[in-house]
């Protein structure tokens, strides 16, 4: 008798779809901050952060965040456990609470962790409407609090014009019952880059990309750039009071207070 082996990637989608999780719970105090990228995070330098301070910066000169007008939200999905209650670490993917953009064909993508964790972490990206997961990789532990970043340039894939996506990061408590994983998703959309906004952005650097990309309602490369310019200014305690800022404005709290805690 033939035997058909089911994608742990179907299995995770199909949680998704049969028991939904609420969005945004505050589970525990945040952790001393120290940032890291993910185990698996790119080595080039657009996928690097590391953040130390400088000076302070006015409100007036934060990039402001405008969301597209392109229909209802679609809610944004943050994770605690799906099965028993308990101690759990927060997830969740830094995205607004509607379909986020971009203008890059392998964007990056960043999520949460507000505890370190001793369990398996699993990345999925998949089409709104599709089956088959794109992109499904698992990653060991131990992942350590803070931001992390997915870079999809390693996975060989590029997101298409028009479609829209999800993506999915999951911890994975116990191999036997998915149903208890820890989730986080978001969705994606790649639009055309058009003319107007690429002559804004020729001769910028990096933070001032960030918020051309912010007032544009490009949601994804705005925090990227600005993630990159970290990354290149280790020391600007400005840039980091402007991601803050930027994860504020989409409901991120928690993860703008986990920066704040850098300035302290």
């Amino acid at each position: 008798m033939k035997t058909t082996l089911i994608s742990p990637g179907l299995i995770l989608v199909g949680i998704i779809l049969f028991f939904p999780l609420p969005s945004g719970a505050e589970d525990h105090p945040l952790p001393p901050v120290n940032e890291v990228a993910a185990n698996h995070a790119s080595a080039t330098p657009d996928c690097q952060q590391t953040l130390q301070p400088e000076e302070t910066v006015p409100p007036a000169e934060m990039p402001v965040y405008r969301p597209p007008l392109r229909g209802a939200p679609v809610g944004r999905v943050a994770g605690g456990t799906r099965g028993k209650r308990g101690a759990a670490p927060f997830l969740c993917t830094l995205v607004p609470n509607h379909v986020g953009l971009t203008v890059s064909g392998q964007p990056a993508l960043y999520f949460f962790l507000a505890d370190a964790a001793s369990y398996p972490l699993e990345f999925t990206l998949i089409e709104r409407h599709g089956i088959s997961p794109l992109v499904e990789v698992r990653f060991a532990p131990p992942l350590e609090a803070g931001i992390h970043t997915l870079c999809l340039e390693n996975y060989g894939k590029k997101l298409a014009v028009g479609v829209r996506y999800k993506w999915f990061v999951a911890l994975i408590p116990n191999e036997e019952h998915r149903a208890g994983d820890i989730l986080a998703a978001g969705e994606i959309e790649r639009v055309a880059f058009q003319d107007e906004l690429k002559h804004r952005l020729d001769h910028v650097d990096a933070a001032a990309a960030a918020t051309i990309y912010a007032e544009n309602g490009i949601w994804y490369d705005a925090l990227a750039s600005l993630s990159r310019a970290i990354g290149s200014h280790p020391a600007n305690r400005k840039l980091v009071r402007e991601r803050a800022f930027l994860l504020e404005q989409v409901g991120l709290d928690k993860a703008a207070r986990y920066e704040k805690q850098r300035l302290d």
